[in-house]
């Protein structure tokens, strides 16, 4: 009887700690990306930087374009950032990130990576 109880307790932090997790946020800053066709998909690569420690789950959100007619893909480079009670590093520390999608609409010539603090736009080469 302990046992379950010990465990649905458990559950029930866990449960709210997944809760309160904060939701993925844009990175402090974008050094490098690059873009490649491999296998019919899309393979965007981006590295840079977060503000502190602590940052979890790096990766591209893909944004689904607006107006047909764009020629220019927008991806957010995105991190779970720390809980604010949780100590961390002061530092600047890399991430990096990588995704494969689909092939974007015809016209689409370039994609444009987003962070907080700037931008990279790299050319799409066939």
């Amino acid at each position: 009887m302990r046992t379950r109880a010990a465990f649905v307790s458990f559950l029930i932090v866990t449960a709210a700690s997944v809760a309160l997790a904060a939701p993925a946020t844009r990175v402090y800053r974008i050094d490098h990306a690059s873009v490649k066709i491999e296998n019919r998909k899309l393979v965007i690569s981006a590295a840079g930087a977060v503000r502190t420690g602590g940052w979890m789950k790096p990766h591209l959100r893909v944004h689904e374009a607006s107006a047909p007619e764009t020629s220019t893909m927008q991806v957010e480079f995105v991190a779970t950032p720390p809980h604010a009670k949780h100590a961390v590093a002061h530092a600047t520390l890399p991430v990096r990130a990588k995704i494969a999608t689909a092939l974007p609409h015809y016209g689409v010539s370039q994609v444009k990576v987003v962070s907080e603090t700037n931008s990279v736009t790299v050319a799409i080469v066939p």
